[in-house]
């Protein structure tokens, strides 16, 4: 009879301590140094899938990217190619504040979004809608991006909505 009420009281906690991972700064140490302009600057391919909330996998993509740092702005192309043969195209601007945070715009994020390096990862956060890629709502992103070498980038984004994890997105790209 006491575990219903203690299940009830907990459960709400739980769900909030869900969310936290460890700040970009705990890779500072991390090599090969990944800088963003870097990496982008030309052709790059990719691989991921699209995992739903119980790991199953919802979607399998390729990817070219191709990106131009200019000395200030970064502009990243991504052309993606789905397994069931959809294909979807997105153009990016990214630029270094003074402080560090790459800010990057894109029109399916609402607002900018906001990435800091340290050491070999990236991280950004952003709210992406997905109403321009025919769904009916936005998600909350948490993606990563880790230089694994000079040459392979290796990538992980969560998607929440309402603060709940509703799939992550998984890919690995390798620039020619």
């Amino acid at each position: 009879m006491f575990v219903r009420p203690a299940v009830a009281l907990c459960l709400p906690l739980l769900l909030i301590g869900c969310g936290g991972r460890q700040p970009v700064t705990a890779f500072a140490d991390r090599t090969p140094v990944f800088h963003l302009e870097d990496f982008y600057n030309g052709h790059s391919k990719g691989y991921g899938f699209f995992f739903s909330r119980d790991g199953s996998v919802a979607k399998q993509f390729t990817a070219d990217e191709d990106g131009n740092w200019d000395g200030k702005v970064l502009r990243l192309h991504e052309h993606y190619v789905f397994a069931d043969g959809k294909t979807q195209d997105r153009d990016w601007t990214f630029e270094k504040d003074p402080d560090g945070t790459w800010i990057g715009r894109t029109p399916e994020v609402v607002g900018v979004t906001r990435g800091r390096e340290a050491g070999n990862a990236y991280r950004m956060n952003y709210t992406f809608d997905l109403t321009k890629s025919g769904s009916d709502h936005t998600l909350d992103f948490d993606d990563w991006q880790w230089l694994m070498s000079p040459k392979v980038v290796l990538n992980r984004a969560w998607g929440t909505k309402f603060g709940l994890e509703v799939g992550d997105i998984e890919a690995v790209l390798i620039k020619d």
